[in-house]
């Protein structure tokens, strides 16, 4: 997804500092008619990051689709497709290594001077290349992933997201994205079933890849930073674009 860090304080930290100085010495330029020359940072912060984004929810670092999707242009060997095909399959980084490995013929490795190496959990791209499936992935498989304490499941077009607050609600939601690309309709209330199952699933992940979910998160305390929310009323404000009554047209009979 789209970087929504603000570089600048982390780079130069604290007034008075040594990184301070030298974050006003080397990248202090930050007009974005300089982005792109040397010793400019540039960065727009996390409301530009999210219009990046637009229609997914939120950024780089979340587990929504917003820190999920990004473009890949595949060429070379092995790509037997037309030029300018659109896959949108459900594709993983971690493909990549078993796919090399397929096209140039290498086994992958069991043991590494004696010792185990773990097993690739990416599936190869080869036969979706060659035009003989859609992608390397049926709706019985499925993927994980956990950032920052952010973490998500994934088995076909259902999903699971737990993100923190205040970009989340430290719950864990379920979503079709099928319908609702936007993760905006929880599903958990309407599908409890589905969403015990994926919540085996990310057990399973957690298990496999010895992960630690942290006590604290770098979100701490932003949720009291923001601005109060309040509900979304159509038309407000001002009140002058509120839609305006009309009577039935059965009243307005003589």
């Amino acid at each position: 997804g789209a970087e929504g860090n603000d570089k600048h304080a982390m780079i130069a930290g604290t007034p008075g500092t040594r990184d301070f100085l030298f974050y006003a010495q080397k990248w202090s330029w930050d007009n974005h008619n300089d982005w792109g020359r040397p010793g400019v940072q540039s960065a727009y912060g996390p409301a530009w990051a999210q219009v990046s984004m637009t229609p997914f929810k939120n950024y780089k670092a979340f587990t929504s689709e917003g820190g999920h999707r990004e473009p890949l242009i595949v060429s070379g060997a092995g790509v037997k497709l037309k030029p300018g095909t659109i896959n949108r399959s459900l594709l993983h980084v971690m493909d990549i290594a078993p796919t090399i490995l397929e096209l140039a013929g290498v086994k992958h490795p069991e043991t590494y001077q004696g010792k185990p190496v773990a097993p690739i959990q990416g599936k190869s791209w080869v036969p979706m290349l060659e035009g003989k499936t859609e992608g390397p992935r049926t709706d019985k498989d499925w993927l994980g992933w956990e950032v920052f304490g952010n973490r998500a499941i994934r088995q076909g077009n259902w999903k699971l997201v737990w993100e923190h607050k205040p970009f989340g609600t430290d719950e864990w939601e379920l979503y079709n994205l099928t319908d609702d690309l936007g993760e905006k309709h929880d599903l958990s209330a309407q599908y409890p079933d589905k969403k015990r199952q994926l919540l085996s699933l990310w057990d399973e992940y957690v298990k496999t890849n010895s992960v630690i979910i942290p006590d604290r998160d770098p979100f701490e305390g932003m949720e009291e930073k923001l601005p109060p929310r309040v509900p979304v009323t159509e038309g407000w404000p001002p009140l002058i674009y509120k839609k305006q009554f009309v009577p039935p047209k059965e009243l307005l009979k003589e």
